[in-house]
């Protein structure tokens, strides 16, 4: 059966498609955003019904919580790593990270750092106040004899660091939040 519909029908059946499918969209993801103070990071509410789902699913595939910092982590200055790239060029980022000395197993070779880790960063890119670097596979906490390094990646061979943590003038310490910041300039 072949049911041929005037132009105007269509027109006024897509629209109430439309409306109907925004109406459900907009109903389904209400979100409202705070900053309490320029300092903190912006925190996201949304509705109770969403709120309830989203604790029974346990943050699938969204983004990690930060933790507070850890006092005795902040004694030790262990944190976590804030890049800032405040230069006119792509960066990227590498971190070779030392781990605690271990009897290698036999037949491998001791190695004093773990595998290293990379993050790329588009010009301007968190600027302002920094982005938090993380992997999927396991945590960043930044502690002294960690080497961070940065180069550009658009040709112009500029370079940054090497940079030691704890025994270089970068990244800073920053104690309040229990991280290490690194801005890279021009």
């Amino acid at each position: 059966m072949n049911i041929k519909l005037n132009p105007a029908t269509k027109v006024i059946l897509i629209a109430a498609l439309l409306s109907v499918g925004t109406w459900l969209v907009l109903r389904r993801f209400q979100i409202q955003v705070e900053v309490t103070s320029p300092e903190t990071v912006p925190t996201i509410k949304t509705d109770e019904s969403q709120n309830n789902t989203q604790k029974s699913l346990a943050n699938p595939g969204g983004p990690p919580s930060i933790p507070a910092p850890n006092p005795a982590m902040v004694a030790a200055r262990q944190g976590t790593l804030r890049v800032s790239n405040r230069s006119d060029h792509p960066l990227r980022v590498a971190l070779l990270s030392k781990q605690k000395m271990s009897a290698p197993k036999s037949g491998e070779a001791s190695s004093e750092y773990a595998p290293p880790a990379h993050w790329d960063f588009a010009p301007d890119e968190g600027s302002s106040k920094g982005l938090v670097v993380s992997l999927p596979d396991r945590n960043v906490t930044l502690k002294k004899g960690d080497v961070v390094v940065a180069f550009a990646q658009d040709g112009s061979q500029r370079y940054w660091g090497p940079y030691v943590v704890g025994e270089t003038n970068s990244p800073t310490w920053n104690s309040q939040q229990g991280e290490w910041e690194l801005v890279l300039e021009q």
